[in-house]
């Protein structure tokens, strides 16, 4: 083969290589890189223990738009890469979650808080209140119950259901093995609410079944001779 010959084999090779790396350049910019984000199979209770039965994987797009401006799916979702650790540390739900929905860092306990804060809305606001086995139905009130809690006494002489449906987040017992108190989950404005009803008045639980339980509207009352 000449030198001319040589050449222009040189050229083609070249040639061919850089269209073979234009190629898989275009294909990478086509087809963006994948990764595995996990949902949840059902509906899970806040204070769940998070297992790999529990979650489906799904793959996506390693990147997302948040706020106008590109981010890592892993910024905001627990992906392959992390998975593993999360199960192994034994991370439990903050809120309820529904079937379908993706495990995100924001459900994820904090390692280290109290068992309240981990079983808790984050968006929510413990408040704790002094009970009896009486004013609390019953000695055996658990973590989880939901309660309508009733205030009586103090300003209106009369007994009003303040809140139904109220989820107990942690129940508290005396030295004898009584219950002293139990911490209830509420917004910001059934909080306030509460603590002055706990200093202004005498507090009564009613048990419900969550499932069954009627609902009504307003604060019913009950006022003597009205």
């Amino acid at each position: 083969m000449n030198k001319k010959n040589r050449k222009i084999l040189l050229i083609i090779i070249v040639a061919f290589m850089v269209a073979v790396m234009g190629g898989v350049a275009t294909f990478m910019y086509l087809n963006p890189q994948k990764t595995t984000v996990y949902v949840f199979k059902d509906n899970y209770k806040a204070g769940d223990v998070i297992t790999e039965e529990m979650l489906t994987p799904v793959r996506c797009d390693s990147s997302i738009i948040v706020a106008g401006s590109n981010a890592e799916t892993a910024s905001r979702f627990v992906t392959g890469q992390d998975i593993d650790a999360v199960l192994k540390t034994g991370d439990s739900l903050r809120m309820d979650v529904a079937s379908g929905m993706p495990l995100t860092i924001s459900l994820l306990s904090v390692n280290g808080g109290s068992s309240v804060e981990m079983s808790m809305d984050p968006t929510k606001v413990a408040v704790t209140v002094p009970l009896t086995s009486i004013t609390g139905v019953t000695p055996d009130l658990k973590d989880g119950s939901k309660v309508n809690i009733y205030a009586t006494g103090g300003e209106s002489n009369g007994t009003v259901l303040l809140f139904q449906g109220m989820r107990v987040l942690s129940v508290q017992n005396d030295s004898d093995g009584n219950l002293s108190s139990a911490t209830i989950e509420c917004d910001s404005a059934q909080s306030l609410k509460l603590i002055y009803a706990v200093q202004n008045s005498s507090i009564y639980f009613g048990l419900i079944d969550s499932a069954g339980y009627e609902y009504v509207d307003g604060e019913p009352s009950y006022i003597p001779g009205s």
